[in-house]
Formats: structure tokens, C-alpha cells, sequence
């Protein structure tokens, strides 16, 4: 069961990868139908705002290069799907829950499951490709050099 769900994930993640990451947050949201919004911020931040039948009531923010792509997985024990940090970032997640006023350090996101998506399978291979084109996106900003320009004789 855990290859075919390994192998689905892989088929499910695979077309993504090649689209931009707004239009993989514009898919992942409308998957989650207003339950849970996803957004990028200025700081390269991924902002995950959760709701429920009272509203807004919990916000998670984390750097999207400290996270680990290879642990985001279904959890059974809780019915959910979890994100992970990277292991040399180990409490990179920063959960602030509004209704008891706290805001919290974990290496670990719990989030529900779309409607409709049996195991998290879409929303975890969504999940996959905007962190891991992110990342890249990131990387690829890090790595470019400011070149002075040359004086001209």
C-alpha cells in the first residue's frame, strides 16, 4: 500500500512541478475551498491560515527553505496531513493560535484533509511541488551574483 501510495504521489506531483508556484497556490486553495488558504509572503515565507465554523483561528508561517518535502506525508493516527521542518531546522514552524493567544514553536504542521482527496494524496503532491519550486526559486536567487558593470574605454 505504501509503494502505490509513494508511486501515486509521484504521478500526482510530476505535471505540477512545471507550473509556476502561483498557479500551484491557486489550485492548492481552491482544492481546500476556503478551510485553508496558502500564500507566499515578501520574505519567502509559506503562510497557512486555517478556519473553521468560527473563522480564522490559526495561522502557521515557516521559511519555505526550512522544510522537508520528504516528510510531508498522511499522517493515520490523526486523519491529517503533516509538514515537516528540515532536520538541522528543527522547530521552524511558527504556529500562533488565535483563540488562546499563543504563539508556538514545532517542526511540524498538522493540517485536515481536502474534501474529496482520500489520503491528502493531491493536496501532499500540490504541497510538494510549491515548496520544492520555491526552493528552487530561492536557491537559484541566492546563487546569482550582483556583476558591476564594465567601464567602457
Amino acid at each position: 500500500m505504501r509503494a502505490l501510495f509513494s508511486l501515486l504521489l509521484l504521478s500526482t506531483a510530476v505535471p505540477i512541478q512545471a507550473r509556476s508556484p502561483i498557479a500551484i497556490l491557486q489550485e492548492l486553495n481552491a482544492l481546500y475551498g476556503g478551510s485553508v488558504r496558502f500564500k507566499i509572503d515578501q520574505e519567502d515565507r509559506l503562510v497557512t491560515d486555517l478556519f473553521d465554523h468560527t473563522g480564522h483561528f490559526r495561522q502557521d508561517v515557516v521559511y519555505i527553505e526550512f522544510l522537508d518535502t520528504a516528510g510531508f506525508k498522511y499522517s493515520e493516527e490523526e486523519a491529517a496531513l503533516v509538514l515537516t521542518c528540515a532536520s538541522d531546522h528543527a522547530n521552524c514552524i511558527e504556529k500562533e493560535v488565535f483563540r488562546m493567544n499563543v504563539i508556538r514553536h514545532t517542526g511540524r504542521s498538522v493540517l485536515p484533509v481536502p474534501a474529496g482527496d482520500a489520503e491528502g494524496s493531491r493536496a501532499i503532491g500540490l504541497l510538494v511541488a510549491l515548496v520544492g519550486e520555491a526552493q528552487q526559486a530561492i536557491a537559484q536567487k541566492a546563487a546569482e551574483t550582483h556583476a558591476r558593470p564594465q567601464r567602457k574605454r
